[in-house]
């Protein structure tokens, strides 16, 4: 014989099933006992009643969202976040007027409001996996780590790229090359994350090796020379040209400038271009790896 183990929340959930089944039986046998004319005699007024109950509980739902919705849509919470929130609140204000409607005509609604909890647990624990995306997605929608148009990058899953839309469930991505990423909101929430468009400018550090033959004094105006004149650097921060190590085939010499992130790669690139040809037309030697074999 097979034996059955429940656990105390669902072994909760049948023992109140069952007692909301067993009134709700015994209130439809009522109803069974009973004439057609007794039954119209009795609950036909209390349904009239209930009908204007439901026509009078939606005028006031609709009222009551148009009203709360108004001063949700002023905060700044994400698209996702309101929808959110006029679902949930639409689906309760209407329950709250179908159970007034049911209690008007006489339908025992703590027995419907057990069932419905019954209903709910089993169906919570059918998709556990999908309501922990959804909380996820959740959290992400109120602490608005980013929002659409945000590059951002999930470092350990190796993951980057301009956010194009925060569902409940996942959050796409389209990376630099036009792909499209979406992830689900349980790794956003969960892992690291990097918003590289919160602050809308990104310091950029190049570093620049010479020859130790090489004046890295000259290099350093020069480096400085190609900054001063590129329009993308944000002279208003500061600029810092240094030499930062005495590496063992030249020296090194680090220049850090900020600009806007959208411009980093941009920058990047320039920089190496420009610095190159300026070095060259200095007569500024960049070293490369060499080895000298000396044979006896």
């Amino acid at each position: 014989m097979k034996r059955i183990l429940l656990t105390a929340e669902e072994a909760v959930a049948a023992s109140e099933g069952s007692a909301s089944a067993e009134s709700i039986d015994a209130f439809l046998e009522t109803l069974k006992k009973m004439e057609m004319s007794e039954i119209i005699a009795k609950y036909g007024e209390k349904t009239l009643w209930a009908l204007i109950t439901a026509v009078i509980g939606v005028i006031l739902v609709r009222w009551a969202l148009r009203f709360i919705m108004r001063y949700v849509e002023k905060s700044e919470l994400a698209a996702g976040a309101t929808k959110f929130i006029h679902g949930i609140v639409a689906f309760l204000l209407y329950f709250i007027v179908l159970l007034t409607a049911a209690s008007v005509i006489g339908i025992p609604v703590t027995s419907v409001l057990a069932v419905f909890s019954v209903f709910t647990l089993a169906f919570s624990l059918a998709i556990k996996d999908i309501i922990a995306l959804f909380a996820s997605g959740i959290t992400i929608l109120f602490s608005k780590p980013f929002n659409a148009g945000d590059f951002v990058e999930i470092p350990e899953e190796g993951i980057s790229g301009f956010v194009s839309e925060v569902g409940l469930i996942h959050t796409h991505l389209f990376t630099a090359d036009n792909k499209e990423i979406i992830i689900p909101n349980s790794i956003v929430a969960g892992d690291t994350l990097i918003n590289y468009s919160k602050i809308g400018l990104r310091r950029l550090d190049s570093v620049y090796s010479i020859d130790y033959e090489d004046d890295f004094e000259k290099a350093k105006s020069v480096i400085r020379e190609v900054v001063d004149s590129e329009p993308l650097v944000e002279k208003e921060k500061p600029i810092f040209i240094s030499v930062t190590a005495l590496a063992p085939s030249g020296v090194d010499i680090v220049c850090k400038v900020y600009v806007k992130w959208d411009n980093y790669e941009t920058l990047r690139c320039r920089l190496n271009e420009q610095v190159k040809l300026a070095f060259d037309k200095n007569n500024i030697h960049i070293p490369y790896t060499q080895m000298d074999i000396h044979m006896k």
